[in-house]
């Protein structure tokens, strides 16, 4: 038997193809879970060129290859600063799907991080960025926290980043709003022990994804630098010389999900290549 069969994951920010996200919701679906699936509805015109390829279409296309795995799935667009939103979503994965064990809350903001030094920054990106990287954070804690603790409990797994570890110059928000994930990670973890919820972070490195090769676009610019020179020096720079894989932190995030790490809440573990040893 799988090590989560039986069980429901909630997966927010799983609109990418290119994201932690999907490779989190296939690796939970991988490992017998069924799987509910968000993201922040996109225009069209906006997707990456490898998406218009594929005729991606955000979360539905990641519930059907969830779907084609023999698992069950559930798709929704949806918005993590609209309340309303949330609880309706919320509810509807329950009353279909009976349930909901696992959160990951992935969905995030970059907060044109590597071009928004804090003294330069619009407050329309400060403020955006708070309201989904914590605010949203705090929407759909509460509505599947209450969840969990009507069903008996569950594993709560936050995705923050080493820059929720150091600070990191022109990162906006987001260096922030990643930190006070963890304090607000260390608070639940206090507060929903007793209900048998378990809260931890994952703090992924710089990992191959498309959120990540838009900051390094960022940075190239601000430097005048030719594309790829960023993404080059990073990876020199890394221990491992290379980035993370998606399915590297997803496979952490199972892990946390399940049984093999039962007495474990209140943690945050770096995913990074070696790049924090604290």
């Amino acid at each position: 038997m799988s090590k989560l069969s039986g069980r429901v994951a909630f997966v927010t920010g799983a609109g990418r193809y290119r994201g932690i996200g999907r490779a989190i919701a296939l690796r939970l679906a991988e490992d017998g879970a069924d799987v509910v699936v968000t993201g922040r509805p996109r225009d069209p015109a906006s997707l990456p060129d490898h998406e218009k390829e594929i005729g991606w279409l955000g979360p539905e296309s990641l519930a059907q290859e969830i779907r084609d795995m023999g698992r069950r799935s559930l798709a929704f667009d949806c918005d993590v600063v609209n309340v309303d939103e949330v609880k309706a979503v919320v509810e509807q994965s329950v009353s279909e799907l009976g349930k909901i064990d696992v959160l990951v809350n992935n969905a995030a903001l970059p907060s044109e991080a590597g071009d928004a030094p804090i003294l330069s920054m619009t407050d329309e990106n400060w403020f955006g960025t708070v309201d989904v990287n914590l605010h949203g954070l705090y929407h759909v804690i509460r509505a599947v926290g209450r969840e969990m603790v009507k069903s008996g409990g569950g594993s709560i797994i936050n995705i923050s980043s080493t820059a929720g570890r150091i600070g990191i110059p022109n990162y906006g928000a987001y260096c922030a709003t990643k930190w006070a994930m963890h304090g607000l990670t260390q608070q639940l973890a206090l507060e929903l022990a007793k209900d048998n919820i378990r809260v931890n972070i994952v703090c992924p490195g710089s990992t191959d994804t498309d959120m990540m090769d838009g900051t390094f676009g960022r940075y190239d610019k601000v430097a005048g630098v030719e594309p790829g020179t960023s993404k080059s020096n990073i990876k020199q720079a890394l221990l491992m010389k290379r980035q993370a894989l998606p399915e590297e932190q997803a496979a952490v995030v199972s892990f946390l999900a399940s049984d093999d790490s039962s007495y474990m809440t209140g943690q945050a573990l770096n995913v990074d290549g070696g790049s924090r040893m604290d």
